[in-house]
């Protein structure tokens, strides 16, 4: 008879052993697949995933917010997002330990654990592990585990991340596709042959002109400014902008002759759509000297100015 009594409750302390290791393992399952169900917006509801709309972690929560400081661990030694259960919910937490937590409360307060999250970069996991004590009878101590234990990990999934990345991906091959070959790549990192062209010296009026005609390659040309008077452009570009060479030159002189010129062929506009002033350095002085008045006139008739030293 005692046997048979030992027997019958032994028995039912393995049955509810068992009974508990399903509800731990259930329990570690759910926590695990929600933590990683709403990983990408804190403000979902962990049972649910409901949220208000405009509630949200940012564009940028990746980033700040993931636990990217994980893909350098091979670097600098890094320990993973974790938290000990039981735990309670933290207000305005939106890290990786706040959406822990937020999952970590839903969980009875009888177990024990702790909810560890990792980012690998292309694969992001939440391990769940789980245990409480187990009471069992002094005779069956050899036979049962003195814990209940149950561990549970989920791989978060992205699935918005992933459609930019593919989508991203695909465009950006299909465009950069063929622009450039092999042999062109090869050919931009080859070393020059030919030995540059010596520094051009400036040292008058007409060598700054003919500078100036090589570098926006356009032409001398005469143009009317009105009926009685013409203005001589040292080089016009293919889009019509007027440029102009000084060398030896007074501010007074400019602002008197040369100034009101370019300001009415600018406001008549049809003749040129631009006017750059180059100035350049005497061979004789270390800058090009303009007052910061005659500047702001120039700025102000709408000339650009452009200095040579």
């Amino acid at each position: 008879m005692p046997l048979i009594l030992i027997s019958t409750l032994s028995l039912l302390f393995l049955a509810l052993f068992v009974f508990q290791s399903s509800s731990a393992q259930q329990s570690a399952g759910i926590a695990a697949d929600r933590a990683a169900f709403v990983w990408d917006n804190s403000t979902k509801n962990t049972v649910t995933g409901a949220y208000n709309v405009g509630e949200d972690d940012g564009l940028y929560w990746r980033l700040h917010s993931d636990s990217i400081s994980d893909l350098f661990a091979f670097l600098i030694p890094n320990a993973a997002s974790q938290i000990t259960l039981p735990t309670a919910v933290t207000n305005g937490d939106r890290g990786p330990e706040g959406k822990l937590r937020r999952v970590g409360a839903a969980i009875s307060k009888e177990w024990k654990g702790t909810i560890q999250y990792r980012n690998s970069g292309i694969f992001r996991e939440v391990s769940i592990y789980l245990n409480k004590p187990f009471h069992t009878p002094k005779y069956a101590e050899k036979l049962l585990f003195h814990d209940v234990e149950s561990s549970a990990q989920a791989q978060v999934v992205d699935p918005v991340e992933s459609i930019r990345i593919i989508d991203l991906t695909r465009t950006f091959i299909s465009e950069v596709k063929g622009r450039l070959s092999p042999r062109a790549a090869v050919e931009t990192f080859t070393e020059p042959t030919s030995v540059p062209e010596q520094r051009v010296v400036i040292d008058s009026h007409a060598s700054a002109v003919k500078y100036l005609q090589t570098l926006v390659n356009g032409k001398a040309i005469t143009v009317k400014v009105n009926a009685a008077t013409e203005r001589h452009l040292d080089a016009l570009d293919a889009n019509q902008v007027a440029h102009q060479a000084f060398y030896t030159f007074t501010e007074s002189q400019l602002r008197q002759v040369q100034m009101p010129k370019d300001a009415e062929l600018l406001q008549e506009g049809t003749q040129i759509k631009g006017v750059v002033w180059h100035f350049f350095k005497q061979s004789n002085r270390d800058t090009v000297i303009l007052s910061a008045g005659f500047r702001q006139e120039l700025q102000r008739k709408g000339i650009v100015i452009v200095i040579h030293e």
